[in-house]
């Protein structure tokens, strides 16, 4: 078991696409160069990194963030991309 406390970065970021994105963007050295980001709409949260991002892994986006459209998916992937 552990406990840690450590000083983070925690963005809030709303944007609008084809859909709708509120988004909780923290950073921390607690998860290995790798971001924390939670989908405010739904309670839905990841360990993301660049490499989770790659376009053969956007099943793994859905699934984590509990999206059911590929062009929605997309959509967050593209934000994240330019903003991990």
């Amino acid at each position: 078991m552990y406990e840690q406390s450590e000083e983070t970065v925690t963005r809030y970021v709303g944007f609008v696409g084809d859909h709708r994105w509120d988004l909780a963007i923290t950073t921390s050295t607690h998860f290995y160069g790798k971001t924390l980001v939670l989908n405010i709409q739904n309670g839905r949260f990841g360990i993301v990194g660049k490499d989770d991002l790659e376009e053969e892994k956007l099943h793994l986006l859905m699934q984590t963030f509990a999206i059911d459209d590929e062009a929605q998916a997309e959509e967050l992937r593209e934000f994240l991309l330019g903003n991990l």
